[in-house]
């Protein structure tokens, strides 16, 4: 081989021209998948795809904008990986119930590691429908009543800190104060601790779970996975968890929590903890893929018999229960007390409904579920303000729905705040109305217009527990005190580009002694 010749500027110059090209179609390879299909879709990027655009107009602004200018059903890219954007109802709901059978799972758009591979949310198929069916009775009617006085607890410091703020007559952010307060319901709920989050703000728990959401999407692993995936996956080798946010202390501190529960014998606690070790059978707490294989796991009665939990099943739902829980409670919570602020006729209501049905009787599971205008307020609170602002799912079989040719793997996303502000569906969408959930206005709604816990047989699983401690302390805040706007308070809120509802200044409100 005449190496010279190789060298030779032109030649040079060739090869890397070459080169280039063939690294700029590789990044390109899958940009025809929509075209095939007849689907619309945005111009993307080698590599990026549509995330550069994403990442400069955010989450949400810019599937609004998508949706005007492709309708309700377009394609995207994230990274190199085609996915359909969905916003019609009647196809939402075939996927979500009718068809659920070849949409059970939801995709994976980066690496996972042992604990998150575990966890209910990512779970897949049978798997997820077994740990589905240990977890369902910490959320029965009974389970709940049982929590009350674990809530009561907590809502002692509750309102003590909430005498502390209004006696100071300053403004005060309360992401800060229901984020102490939602922890603290968790920690003694699902696990017996006592963590002291309301005390102490400032609380390693807490800081913790802010800091995984408080973290710009588009510069995390997951972010890097879905432009390049195989190096996503080395860095998540070196590092496991860090695709889903650095959970490591959650992963530490998880791991403590099952070890000492498991010294401790004949405790008679209930929690959630103990619920999932009672699943577990002796000497599968550790099970390789080998082992499990060779259960032969026919149906969900073999998994509960021949396989049970693992270690790491249980260590993965404590940190999902921990995380997740704490942050969607917590948001909700500060976003209905925005809006009852900003609209103080609402507050009145609710504070007549308060008093015209239990009195000064301390509230509970049985008695809140007199407060009807209470859940229009809060359904009317999630409608404007729902955490979570894409559901997602992933084909298992080609299909066709309502003429959209859905292909085999294919990830398939919900805007949810886009059903939740479409005029087609909602009167004035953009103002807070709870009359829109009112039982009248409920019977009109179009099905699958309003989606802030999912739907399906995989709708949030912590839905009914969120409820009960939001409608507690909701209740035991009105009573005794009034909020209201003050300097600090945005008349439209800023939110952050991430992929969940966050408000970028936080949210500034007064509290007034009643």
């Amino acid at each position: 081989m005449d190496l010279f010749g190789v060298l030779y500027i032109p030649n040079f110059l060739l090869v890397i021209l070459l080169f280039l090209l063939t690294f700029y179609l590789y990044g390109r390879r899958t940009f025809g998948f929509f075209s095939q299909y007849g689907i619309k879709y945005p111009k993307p990027t080698a590599f990026f795809g549509n995330l550069i655009e994403i990442g400069q107009k955010g989450f949400i602004n810019i599937f609004f904008e998508w949706k005007k200018k492709y309708g309700d059903c377009y394609g995207t890219f994230f990274g190199t990986t085609p996915n359909l954007i969905i916003g019609d109802p009647e196809v939402i709901g075939e996927i979500l119930v009718k068809s659920f059978s070849n949409f059970t799972n939801r995709p994976m758009t980066f690496p996972v590691d042992e604990f998150s591979l575990n966890m209910m949310t990512i779970a897949k198929d049978d798997h997820w429908k077994y740990l589905r069916t240990v977890l369902a009775p910490s959320y029965s009617s009974k389970k709940m009543r049982e929590m009350v006085p674990l809530i009561e607890n907590v809502l002692k410091t509750f309102e003590k800190n909430l005498n502390k703020i209004a006696d100071s007559k300053e403004p005060t952010d309360v992401t800060i104060l229901f984020s102490g307060y939602t922890m603290d319901v968790i920690a003694s709920t699902g696990f017996g601790i006592h963590v002291d989050s309301q005390e102490d703000p400032d609380s390693p728990v807490v800081k913790n779970a802010r800091k995984i959401f408080a973290g710009d999407f588009f510069k995390s692993l997951q972010a890097v996975a879905m432009i390049f995936p195989t190096l996503a996956q080395v860095l998540n080798n070196f590092k496991p968890l860090s695709a889903l946010g650095n959970m490591d202390y959650f992963a530490d501190f998880c791991q403590k929590l099952v070890a000492e529960r498991k010294k401790e014998k004949n405790t008679g606690r209930k929690d959630l903890l103990q619920l999932m070790l009672d699943a577990q059978l002796e000497g599968h707490e550790n099970m390789d893929k080998k082992t499990e294989q060779e259960l032969k796991l026919e149906n969900i009665t073999d998994w509960r018999t021949k396989r049970g939990l693992t270690d790491s099943e249980i260590i993965a739902q404590c940190m999902i229960f921990l995380v997740a829980g704490f942050e969607t409670t917590a948001s909700t919570f500060s976003y209905f007390s925005y809006c009852i602020a900003m609209n103080p006729d609402v507050q009145d209501k609710l504070c007549q409904e308060i008093q015209e049905q239990l009195g000064q009787e301390s509230p509970n599971y049985d008695n809140v579920q007199k407060l009807t205008y209470l859940d229009m307020c809060l359904d009317e609170t999630l409608r404007l303000y729902p955490i979570l602002i894409v559901l997602s799912r992933e084909s298992k079989e080609d299909c066709i729905i309502k003429g959209i040719k859905i292909p085999k793997n294919t990830g398939i996303f919900f805007p949810i705040m886009c059903l939740h502000y479409d005029s087609r569906y909602w009167n004035e969408p953009e103002k807070f109305n709870p009359e829109n959930f009112s039982k009248e206005n409920k019977a009109k709604q179009t099905p699958f217009t309003y989606l802030p816990f999912g739907g399906g047989p995989r709708v949030c699983a912590g839905m009914r527990l969120a409820e009960l401690e939001f409608k507690m302390a909701a209740v035991q805040m009105l009573r005794k005190f009034r909020l209201v706007p003050c300097e600090k308070t945005e008349k439209k809120i800023e939110f952050s580009k991430a992929g969940l509802l966050k408000p970028v200044n936080g949210i500034w409100i007064r509290l007034e002694h009643r």
